[in-house]
């Protein structure tokens, strides 16, 4: 069934920039060398298996460890290993394997794969998907008997696919779901109802969606565990915890894991496709779609990939060199700047973003015409499409009480007063009271604050200096030991 669905209180429309990608699917040929991190999406860090000098074959597991919470990690292409190296993570280096390719781009499939899955028990419907390396991309990986989650397939009461679309770029659901993919998404979704028959499925799309909703509803038609929800997107609706508190009126747990806490799985539309390409076809997580966003580049398309190559190799072919410009993962507004381009792309990888580096400043910008500007308040007449770059655009002013960051904060804590106390270093209990770490890190607030604030950093830099001092907060003790579990899972970038 397909259902119009309300939207939550504040958040922000981004329309109508420049870059955004085209709905071009172009398969990248196999790289010379990649790097594979032995900790990708949700899982600890596994221990490699294999050795310098040794000829191993794309899709053949490089990195397992069955004995803790984690996912077992490919090889991306067939080649010889090169090195076992470190790279920097979030809190500490991880090792990663480089392998040097012999050119083949045929991949070594999984056992006991088959078309007619669903004659394949649970337990190799499991194995098969803790094998791929799949279930290390759901929000707190995906439940299986093998330790791939911190719950199991039972816990799960609902499975939200994200098919929400509020970032300034997005990768194209069109993409994503063509028609001949929408069959292989509803059966990768019936995969996942037969190993969690308990989970009703959740699938939150953008409204203006209409040929991909006609042709689920065609696929889905006298399945009632499966729903469409429709939405008026605004940013930050993708944001898990948004996206929780909205379908589903529960409070996402911030710091600890929803899957455990609240039954609730959180998936994207690219990893239920993989789980159909596991589990039909034998194929392990050695490859993905991404797109190519920002004026950076001279083509903005979208790109089938090998895991593990090189930004500087997407970066060379595709990028503008005549420019300066910053490379970013994810999120123009809160993903990590890639300054060393000879990092590898991983698997929680979705979107490379190019924008021209700006450090001119605009004396009085805000008075200006501005007609390749964003503005909250429509203050500016950008009746071209907007340029995203890396400039402000204006001088940093003193706060003018606008109350704008109230306004479109998606989680209504009060981005203003908050910044106020941090800005003078009164963190204390005060913050707490004023709900701080209600806040999602989306960055909205710095994003359409008009004297140019940073009042994210300063809200992050508050949480932080909170949980430094957690032992004189009893209301945080629990918080920090959760964060402190949380870190041992996350993904390096």
């Amino acid at each position: 069934m397909v259902f119009k669905s309300k939207t939550f209180a504040g958040g922000y429309k981004f329309k109508r920039f420049e870059g955004f990608p085209d709905n071009e699917l172009i398969e990248i040929p196999v790289p010379p060398r990649v790097i594979i991190p032995l900790k990708q999406g949700f899982g600890m860090e596994v221990p490699p298996i294999v050795k310098i000098g040794q000829s191993v074959k794309a899709g053949q597991v490089i990195g397992i460890d069955d004995n803790t919470i984690s996912n077992p990690v490919h090889s991306s292409i067939s080649g010889t290993v090169e090195a076992i190296t470190h790279l920097a993570g979030n809190n500490k280096e991880i090792k990663a394997i480089t392998i040097k390719s012999n050119g083949t781009p045929e991949w070594q499939p999984l056992s006991n794969y088959s078309a007619e899955w669903s004659k394949l028990t649970n337990e190799k419907l499991e194995k098969i998907i803790y094998l791929s390396g799949i279930a290390s991309l759901g929000s707190d990986g995906i439940p299986t008997r093998y330790k791939s989650s911190v719950a199991l397939p039972g816990d799960v009461r609902s499975i939200i696919v994200n098919g929400i679309n509020s970032e300034v770029y997005n990768l194209s659901n069109s993409v994503l779901l063509t028609e001949q993919r929408i069959y292989k998404f509803v059966q990768g979704l019936k995969i996942l109802h037969k190993i969690m028959p308990n989970a009703k499925i959740l699938f939150a799309l953008n409204r203006d969606q209409n040929d991909i909703i006609q042709e689920l509803v065609n696929q889905i038609k006298g399945i009632d565990w499966i729903n469409i929800l429709t939405f008026n997107v605004k940013y930050p609706l993708d944001s898990q915890r948004v996206l929780v508190n909205t379908i589903l009126k529960k409070k996402y747990p911030y710091y600890s894991f929803a899957v455990k806490e609240i039954g609730v799985l959180l998936l994207k539309i690219q990893t239920v496709l993989h789980i159909f390409e596991a589990v039909t076809k034998g194929k392990p997580l050695i490859e993905k779609i991404i797109a190519l966003c920002g004026s950076g580049f001279n083509r903005n398309m979208h790109i089938k990939i090998r895991l593990g190559t090189f930004f500087q190799e997407i970066i060379k072919n595709y990028s503008q060199s005549n420019i300066k410009q910053r490379i970013v993962a994810n999120s123009l507004l809160t993903g990590k700047s890639i300054n060393d381009l000879n990092q590898p792309i991983d698997r929680k990888i979705n979107s490379i973003i190019a924008i021209p580096e700006d450090t001119k400043r605009r004396f009085l910008a805000f008075i200006r015409p501005g007609f390749r500007k964003d503005s909250y308040s429509n203050t500016f007449f950008s009746f071209l499409k907007k340029k995203g770059n890396t400039n402000m655009h204006g001088e940093q002013r003193p706060c003018i009480f606008c109350n704008y960051c109230n306004e479109a904060c998606p989680v209504k804590i009060l981005p203003f007063l908050i910044y106020q106390y941090v800005e003078r270093d009164l963190i204390g209990q005060i913050l707490i009271n004023l709900k701080i770490f209600d806040c999602i890190n989306c960055n909205l607030c710095s994003y359409i604050c008009p004297s140019k604030i940073p009042v994210a950093s300063f809200i992050k830099k508050g949480k932080n200096e909170l949980l430094k001092q957690s032992e004189d907060f009893p209301s945080l003790k629990l918080l920090k030991i959760n964060s402190k579990r949380r870190e041992l899972y996350e993904e390096i970038k």
